[in-house]
């Protein structure tokens, strides 16, 4: 009786008719359409949050130690230049990802969608590269004139050996910079990701 039963279940399965999703090219630029443009607009707002990230931490920092070694190793025109630079090079980057999230979000045509997407894909990378090689500049620029300072270099005992220190002080910073890299990666990894899938969507359905 059982064997029975089960094997009228197994006929009726088998005998299920066959449902197939067709999706029609409009279809699918909608659903790509409308998934590029979240991924565009987290891209942004993590972008934003970034940049502000450091100004708002600030707020809850003494300033006054920074402030003084700063000044005591010549630093401050430098920092300032180097933030004025990258404050300027960051909202460039950050309204570049808001015109990409504003064009993807209305653009009609495939091919439009297409192009704003590829766009997207070489910001997101140019912007990791710009932070990585900022950091990579600004860390070996901080070393030189702190190393050839002369308040450091009254500091350092007489078997100090320069090379070596420096030597340190660039694998520590090379560590911190992939460390940097690896967050990115990560981050900015997923969505370029999920971007790549979706160009590719719309490439094999165009």
């Amino acid at each position: 009786m059982i064997m029975d039963k089960l094997e009228n279940l197994k006929n009726v399965w088998q005998n299920q008719p066959v449902t197939d999703l067709n999706y029609t090219k409009e279809d699918i630029h909608s659903m790509v359409k409308k998934k590029s443009t979240s991924i565009v607009k987290w891209i942004l707002i993590i972008s934003i949050i970034e940049f502000l990230l450091p100004y708002v931490l600030i707020l809850f920092t003494d300033l006054e130690t920074p402030s003084r070694i700063y000044a005591e190793y010549g630093l401050d025109n430098l920092t300032r230049n180097y933030t004025i630079v990258h404050i300027v090079i960051i909202l460039g980057f950050i309204y570049v990802f808001y015109k990409n999230y504003r064009n993807i979000s209305v653009d009609s045509s495939v091919k439009s969608l297409l192009s704003d997407i590829l766009k997207t894909r070489k910001t997101v990378k140019y912007y990791i590269y710009y932070n990585l090689l900022m950091m990579g500049i600004l860390g070996l620029h901080f070393f030189y004139i702190i190393m050839n300072s002369e308040t450091f270099i009254s500091k350092l005992p007489d078997n100090a050996n320069i090379t070596v220190l420096w030597v340190s002080a660039i694998l520590l910073w090379t560590l911190f910079i992939v460390l940097v890299w690896c967050f990115y990666r990560l981050i900015y990894g997923f969505f370029l990701k999920k971007l790549k899938r979706n160009y590719a969507e719309l490439r094999k359905r165009e």
